[in-house]
């Protein structure tokens, strides 16, 4: 017995038991990846009875617990977005401010159908391969020179983003970029551009680096030049700045376009909202601003002299600039290669071409003012008028991009015409062959972001609970010694605290939080809603500081040539540019052309028998 125990001892000598300072380091180590759990759990339990030890009659002060439990969970991150989105559908029943039926219903709506409309598209878009061919031919008109280079980059990313998700749009135009800086990389090596770049003042210097630089490169080991460096990370920041700036052109090119759309026709009902084509003439002059804003700002510090030589029309290939000459041309060439790789157009990208133009052809042509679009056409061939006698429209955008989207799955992603006989009856084996088509369920399933749509039907249900509750209307009597500020001014503070609030927190959860607010703060200074909200909505997407404040930011910063001070360096400066610009927009053609220059009797009262 003696031995067995001393056996067991022997064993035990050989793995000592773990001390309790390592039990207790461990258990710290468990518990700190769970301190999501615990604010989570803590924020909704405290907001819970804070809201219910309420008086029955302070809607307002409950209302603002639920909206402030959504708000820290959305911010924080602690539960997932698209989670945090439901929690109103569960709260608001709980203590009092909507009922469940009714606070369902607002999760999903027309705008919610015309955001999934454009996920469809752009995802079949993206399927077939054609966003890639369009970004390659435009780099290669514009891949010439580190100025122009950086202008394509940021140019294909820009349009593109108008149609497709900005994250997916980056994520597509980084390789491409990546490609084109390691051809940069080897055409250096092989030419020696650094030695022929060499620029000294003295003579002994100049002899000194050239001698140098030409044992570096007889060593086969040379590494990149700071001049090329620094220029690879101002063509990367390009594409992610391309990104964000595309998307609020047009209604659908980001989130929180539609977010203000939908809130403002929650808010004030029966009152006619931007669609798709008044957004584009006030918001597309805006967008191509800022991207020739952000491509001036990045070339002035990462490309300065090929952005004077250009924009100062100098001959920028001089005859001793000849292996300046040569090495455009190398790029130019891989590009061209790259472009001639995916072929001839096949038939499912010229499906989707057409489908494209056709989208934006009906979008832009539905309603038009002094002559009558064609949905107006379409409702006085069937009749349509309301109790008024005015002319009753029931197509809207959202059916358009629904119907085309429908189209999608029906249209096979073969030419249908070729190599077969129309109609022939399947024979042998043809007779098990799945058919695909341009959009399939499986592919809908896995690349739709399907959080966007909760967080927007979260979004519906707080703008509808700040309303039922009187929460909108307290906040605007805290808002009302604002009467007398300059209008400017206070678009000014916004446009501010929203583009830095989105560098920290989702820019569509952010606005979902802020537009309720601004709506009030509107009616206490007086001035017509959508000032404010178009101010709000289109700083939100103007986030470059940080890698958390969009998508493509966190995508470029994944890079290794991507820094987090080289994003701050230029992200600060471009923040502070689009702020000025946007308010400037704001305040001038967007006041002219949206008619903001007069408090609208509706935003007091939305009755449209008291408001005509």
């Amino acid at each position: 017995m003696d031995g067995q125990y001393e056996k067991v001892n022997s064993n035990d000598s050989e793995k000592p038991l773990p001390s309790i300072h390592e039990e207790n380091g461990k258990a710290i180590r468990t518990l700190v990846p769970q301190w999501k759990t615990v604010f989570t759990a803590a924020v909704l339990f405290l907001t819970t009875l804070v809201a219910m030890c309420l008086p029955i009659e302070n809607k307002e002060g409950r209302a603002a617990c639920v909206i402030l439990a959504t708000a820290l969970l959305w911010m924080t991150e602690a539960m997932p977005l698209m989670i945090t989105g439901l929690l109103p559908a569960v709260m608001f029943p709980i203590v009092g401010i909507m009922d469940t039926k009714e606070v369902c219903s607002k999760y999903f709506n027309y705008v919610s159908m015309l955001m999934m409309g454009t996920f469809l598209v752009a995802e079949s878009l993206e399927a077939c391969g054609l966003h890639r061919r369009i970004a390659l031919k435009i780099l290669s008109l514009l891949g010439r020179g580190e100025a122009l280079l950086m202008l394509g980059a940021g140019v294909c990313t820009w349009i593109l983003s108008m149609f497709m998700s900005n994250t997916a749009t980056t994520a597509m135009m980084l390789p491409i970029v990546g490609s084109i800086v390691q051809s940069l990389r080897d055409i250096n090596r092989t030419l020696g551009d650094d030695v022929l770049s060499v620029k000294l003042d003295k003579a002994d210097e100049r002899e000194s680096d050239v001698a140098k630089v030409e044992i570096i490169k007889a060593d086969g080991s040379r590494p990149d030049s700071k001049e090329f460096k620094w220029f690879c990370k101002g063509l990367f920041l390009m594409v992610p700045y391309g990104a964000s700036i595309g998307g609020i052109a047009t209604l659908t090119g980001t989130p929180p376009n539609l977010v203000l759309k939908s809130i403002f026709e929650a808010t004030f009902p029966g009152q006619k909202s931007l669609n798709y084509q008044k957004w584009l003439q006030v918001s597309f002059p805006l967008s191509l601003i800022l991207i020739c804003a952000g491509w001036t700002l990045l070339c002035l510090i990462y490309a300065r002299s090929s952005y004077w030589s250009l924009i100062t029309c100098q001959a920028c290939w001089r005859k001793e600039k000849s292996a300046e000459i040569l090495k455009w041309n190398h790029v130019n060439k891989k590009i061209r290669q790259e472009y001639t790789k995916l072929g001839s157009f096949r038939f499912p990208e010229v499906v989707l071409l057409i489908f494209g133009l056709m989208l934006i052809f009906l979008w832009l042509f539905r309603e038009l003012e002094g002559i009558k679009g064609w949905a107006e056409l379409h409702a006085e061939y069937i009749g349509s008028y309301d109790s008024k006698g005015k002319l009753k429209i029931y197509i809207k955008d959202a059916w358009v991009v629904v119907a085309l989207a429908l189209l999608l799955f029906v249209i096979p992603a073969e030419n249908p015409f070729r190599g077969r006989v129309l109609f022939r009856p399947p024979t042998g084996a043809e007779r098990f062959v799945r058919i695909k088509r341009l959009l399939d369920l499986e592919t809908v399933m896995k690349k739709t972001p399907w959080d966007v749509l909760f967080i927007l039907g979260g979004g519906y249900a707080i703008a509808a609970g700040c309303k039922d509750s009187g929460l909108s209307v307290w906040i605007g009597h805290q808002f009302s010694f604002l009467h007398n500020s300059p209008h400017v001014v206070i678009a000014l503070v916004v446009s501010t605290f929203v583009a830095i609030l989105t560098e920290f927190a989702s820019n569509t959860a952010s606005t979902t939080l802020l537009l309720p607010v601004l709506v009030s703060l509107s009616q206490a200074i007086r001035v017509h809603p959508l000032y404010l909200m178009m101010t709000g909505t289109l700083s939100a997407s103007l986030a470059f500081c940080l890698p958390s404040a969009t998508g493509p930011n966190a995508l470029v910063f994944a890079h290794p040539e991507i820094r987090v001070i080289d994003m701050i360096r230029t992200g600060l400066i471009m923040n502070f540019i689009c702020v000025l610009i946007t308010v400037a927009a704001t305040s001038t053609w967007i006041y002219t052309m949206l008619n903001l220059s007069e408090y609208p009797c509706w935003a007091d009262d939305t009755d449209d028998i008291l408001c005509t």
